[in-house]
């Protein structure tokens, strides 16, 4: 007896990157909710480790979209893509080790250059009380959602001398408060720090930094 072949297997890569047309991608969806392999696949590449350093986004054909944070694709899952917003796979059908291989360069480029992404800029976060912590934000509207970029600045003083651990939040018009992920902070270094919310920009009222307990430290009103 043989089986047949899974139609969706060589999906997973150009559903991350965000390529498939309409109707593709609305099958593919519907898939996951009944493919545990197929869905174990699409969360190792939304967070593949990073690519040989010195890649930019010149060694790619075209420009690349930005990256799904790993924490957001329960909430993908559920949805489907945005009309109008993604094209076809051109290359034609990849090995599951080509199409990893892609994506894995694909998905770290901004990470690694630190590239500007075009219409977002680093905004200052505001202090709500005292703290080591010094912040910019940089929001970017994407397809999926909004991706947030942290810089981080943990200074060194009589007062606060060891790391601390800091969490991310976005707070939706309705007060709603997200968990977006947390980091250590290390004391004198900087550290670079970015997820993402499902809500588009125009939709957030604030993120903002708290204490692991919940306690605000900074803030950014949108």
């Amino acid at each position: 007896m043989t089986t047949r072949p899974d139609p969706f297997e060589h999906d997973d890569a150009a559903y991350v990157l965000g390529l498939l047309s309409d109707e593709e991608d609305a099958a593919f969806v519907a898939h996951l909710a009944t493919c545990v392999e197929c869905t174990e696949r699409v969360r190792q590449l939304a967070g593949l480790p990073a690519a040989p350093a010195g890649l930019t986004e010149r060694d790619l054909d075209e420009p690349v979209a930005s990256p799904v944070p790993a924490p957001l694709l329960p909430g993908l899952l559920r949805r489907a893509a945005v009309a109008g917003r993604r094209r076809r796979w051109m290359v034609g059908a990849l090995t599951g080790v080509a199409a990893a291989g892609l994506v894995a360069l694909v998905l770290v480029v901004s990470p690694l250059t630190h590239a500007p992404h075009a219409g977002a800029e680093p905004v200052a976060m505001t202090a709500v009380t005292a703290t080591p912590l010094t912040a910019t934000a940089t929001l970017q509207d994407v397809p999926w959602g909004t991706r947030i970029e942290l810089n981080c600045r943990y200074t060194v003083s009589s007062s606060w001398s060891s790391d601390a651990t800091y969490r991310l939040q976005a707070v939706d018009r309705n007060g709603v408060v997200h968990d977006l992920g947390t980091w250590t902070a290390h004391a004198g270094a900087e550290v670079t720090f970015t997820s993402g919310t499902d809500l588009p920009r125009a939709d957030l009222a604030a993120v903002q930094i708290t204490l692991p307990d919940g306690t605000p430290v900074l803030r950014l009103t949108s």
